[in-house]
């Protein structure tokens, strides 16, 4: 109990939580005890923190040595975990990281919870080193984008395209 417990929640199993297991004769004690922990709300906290690695994530634009905040980066970081916990397909949550915000079907209703959630979850365009808020140059923008590239490829597609900036070759 105490390993699945840290493997799926990231934390130690509670004294009742085993006292219950133990005390459990069920023939499916093991399986019930897998549905509850996937079924905490620690089990997504626990798994999007290895996507939002991947992603990125930060709570500031990263890069520069005045280094503004994204004061609302947690919108994208409580979309993640609610993903995990939702078991959202992959396909899906990829789709709607890259174009959430066109999947929204007329007008944008941010008291939509559908809309707020598709929304928030193109925050993953936004995630990777931005110095475009302090300076914004041609070479920043440019270098906006680069990285952005390279976050959605490395995290999606497992593959690295940084070279590609500079190479056209095979």
């Amino acid at each position: 109990i105490r390993r699945l417990s840290f493997d799926l929640r990231g934390l130690p199993p509670t004294p009742e939580e085993v006292a219950e297991f133990l005390g459990d004769e069920r023939d499916d004690a093991w399986d019930q005890l897998v549905h509850h922990f996937l079924s905490s709300p620690h089990f997504g906290e626990r798994w999007a923190r290895h996507w939002l690695d991947a992603a990125g994530y930060a709570e500031s634009d990263g890069g520069s040595l005045n280094d503004p905040t994204r004061p609302y980066a947690w919108r994208y970081r409580d979309y993640v975990i609610g993903s995990f916990n939702q078991n959202k397909p992959i396909d899906q949550f990829f789709q709607e990281q890259l174009a959430g915000d066109e999947m929204i079907q007329g007008e944008i209703d941010i008291y939509n919870p559908e809309h707020e959630s598709l929304l928030a979850a193109t925050g993953f365009l936004q995630m990777a080193p931005d110095a475009t808020r302090t300076s914004n140059t041609l070479m920043d923008r440019n270098n906006a984008v680069s990285e952005t590239l390279k976050v959605v490829s490395s995290a999606m597609l497992g593959l690295t395209v940084g070279c590609a900036q500079c190479h056209d070759h095979k």
